[in-house]
């Protein structure tokens, strides 16, 4: 299983947490050198020189399809892996 790190609709209580429910959550995490912006009312990430705190899942293989559905990967979003703050490994959505 791989990580994500969530910062908008897919955070707990989020629009579309029901995605990655039941999915096994971890300590939040601060990803460095980025920042949120909102784009049609959404919050999109993208490289930046804040930090953005954030929610960490452990994924199953099978549900990255959906994620990369509801997130338009790869032409809304793009599916970077990244390094949070604490030296974890994460996927993360992010503007291109």
């Amino acid at each position: 299983m791989d990580r994500l790190f969530v910062y908008g609709s897919l955070k707990a209580n989020g629009s579309a947490h029901d995605l990655i429910q039941g999915a096994e959550r971890e300590p939040d995490g601060v990803l460095e050198a980025a920042e949120l912006i909102e784009v049609s009312g959404y919050p999109m990430l993208r490289s930046g020189s804040a930090e953005v705190r954030g929610e960490v899942y452990r994924i199953s293989a099978s549900r990255w399809p959906a994620l990369d559905d509801w997130e338009d990967a790869p032409e809304v979003y793009q599916r970077r892996k990244r390094q949070l703050k604490d030296g974890r490994s994460v996927w993360v959505y992010e503007a291109p």
